[in-house]
């Protein structure tokens, strides 16, 4: 498993997850470079019931009982005496809402809903933002990880690493999206040591599906932006139409496929230019590695 984890950590902020999660995370953005940001968060059903549990014995261990959150406002913390504990709900507006303060300037909440897919539930936000070149995104989906009981507001869940862009107006339109570097990226001879393989298990490799796959099955991770507008010409990896993708993990067809991973977990890419040549055609994989993607669009 270590060789597949070392691959993504080329493209994407290590992910600090507790347990299998869905999240797509989709940008749009005008031709005056006002747009919004659409987030879908879903968790297993499963493990959201044992999160529940978990709330109700602590509060049933300190006396007290749950309430429940009718209007949405975020839970009690620690030390927060005056009011009841709250059940546990992967919907907090009030959390969704704060979240704006990391988005940046001029972003807003518009509105959010329940949503469910399978056995996945979870939320879709909406957020709006008036200029794109004052937006970041946090690559690390870690903090949309809901806090555990009585956890208080659990910011730190891996480091935050922002995709921010660079948009000018005009005929056509420009729009770069800045990716941030890891060590790898910088240095790309050090591909080759961090990409080798695990020696501490000769059959890593062949084993890891199996001791995985109850806890990846089902799990994906997407991020897209699409422009209002024509692309005339991105160096974009991967662009269907308006949009192009920065990111879409399906760790369930990854998982599937053990040769794949053995031959990724062995390969020993000197530039990233090898990278993306490796991992392009890898079923569940789309990752540009790119660390500058450029976008000129007109209506």
């Amino acid at each position: 498993m270590t060789g597949i984890r070392k691959i993504l950590s080329l493209c994407i902020v290590l992910l600090t997850l507790t347990s299998c999660i869905q999240v797509d995370t989709a940008v749009k953005v005008n031709k005056d470079g006002s747009g919004l940001i659409e987030e879908t968060f879903l968790m297993k059903k499963d493990f959201l019931e044992q999160m529940k549990k978990m709330a109700e014995e602590m509060a049933k261990s300190m006396g007290q009982t749950l309430t429940e959150n009718k209007d949405n406002t975020a839970p009690p913390q620690v030390g927060d005496s005056n009011k009841k504990p709250e059940r546990f709900t992967i919907f907090d507006e009030a959390k969704l809402k704060e979240r704006v303060k990391d988005m940046g300037e001029g972003v807003t909440y518009l509105r959010g809903v329940k949503a469910a897919a399978g056995d996945y539930e979870g939320y879709r936000a909406i957020y709006a933002f008036t200029d794109i070149n004052k937006v970041r995104i946090n690559q690390n989906s870690g903090e949309k990880i809901p806090s555990g009981p009585q956890q208080g507001n659990a910011d730190d869940k891996g480091e935050k690493k922002y995709i921010t862009f660079a948009f000018t107006k005009g005929k056509p339109s420009e729009l770069v999206i800045r990716i941030p570097e890891s060590k790898s990226t910088r240095d790309p001879e050090h591909l080759s040591d961090e990409m080798k393989p695990s020696q501490d298990n000769d059959n890593s490799q062949e084993e890891m599906p199996e001791q995985v796959k109850g806890i990846f099955q089902g799990m994906k991770i997407a991020m897209s932006l699409a422009v209002d507008g024509n692309i005339l010409e991105t160096n974009a990896t991967y662009r269907e139409g308006s949009k192009i993708t920065l990111m879409e993990i399906d760790f369930g067809k990854l998982i599937e496929t053990p040769e794949q991973l053995k031959k990724l977990s062995q390969s020993k890419p000197k530039t990233i230019e090898e990278l993306t040549a490796l991992i392009r055609n890898v079923p569940g994989i789309k990752v540009d590695v790119n660390r500058e993607i450029k976008i000129r669009f007109d209506r």
